[in-house]
């Protein structure tokens, strides 16, 4: 039986376990949600606490604690922590879900990037990880349109995770039949949390300005 984990938080990380706990010969053995969940999405903890009782929850949020070569699948969903090389080394498959276009929009805030830069198409992304931020070699992706004239942060954030539950669904089974795409580093755009700044009216939620705005 290969043993599985998932990373990350939200309805979107619910949606991976629910999946990989379908793959035949596959068990959910280990969930690490983030460290301080949202209060505006699924609590991943509690869910798989009630979906399945016997699944290890690592509520430290930290990667550390899924000890190198225990599960041979880790799937990484909007986690908020950059994985260190001594697990992916020892993990067969480590991939990542994240919810913008690569290599365009690596790192933080890909939504809100897009929308600030008055984007016409979004995406969301599975990659494999490796020790860059959101480098790896892509498997699958999904893209869709936006209308930064119309949309707000929270409209597209809605739409990337409905097609990431498809996309998850797609290419979670088919991993093995998967061949990854390098992706173009000569496009590569990487955007920090110290950059939130330069987002302007699109670094909240919407852009009616609210302090207690998620962060994407």
């Amino acid at each position: 039986m290969r043993r599985a984990a998932v990373l990350g938080k939200g309805a979107l990380a619910a949606h991976a376990c629910e999946v990989i706990a379908s793959l035949p010969g596959t068990v959910l053995d280990t969930v690490v949600p983030n460290a301080a969940e949202p209060e505006w999405d699924v609590r991943l903890s509690r869910y798989v606490a009630q979906r399945w009782p016997l699944t290890r929850i690592v509520r430290s949020g930290d990667w550390r604690e899924l000890e190198p070569g225990r599960c041979p699948l880790v799937v990484s969903v909007l986690y908020d922590k950059i994985i260190g090389r001594e697990l992916i080394d020892a993990t067969d498959q480590i991939v990542n879900c994240h919810p913008g276009r690569l290599p365009e929009y690596r790192g933080a805030r890909p939504v809100n990037w897009a929308l600030r830069n008055g984007e016409h198409l979004a995406g969301i992304t599975l990659h494999r990880i490796d020790p860059g931020i959101d480098s790896g070699p892509i498997l699958a992706e999904a893209l869709f349109s936006i209308w930064p004239g119309t949309d707000e942060v929270q409209d597209v954030w809605l739409r990337a995770m409905q097609y990431g539950k498809q996309l998850l669904s797609d290419a979670l089974p088919r991993l093995d039949q998967i061949t990854p795409r390098p992706q173009d580093t000569s496009r590569a755009v990487t955007h920090y949390l110290r950059d939130n700044a330069q987002l302007g009216e699109r670094s909240d939620w919407t852009r009616q300005q609210s302090a207690s705005a998620p962060v994407t």
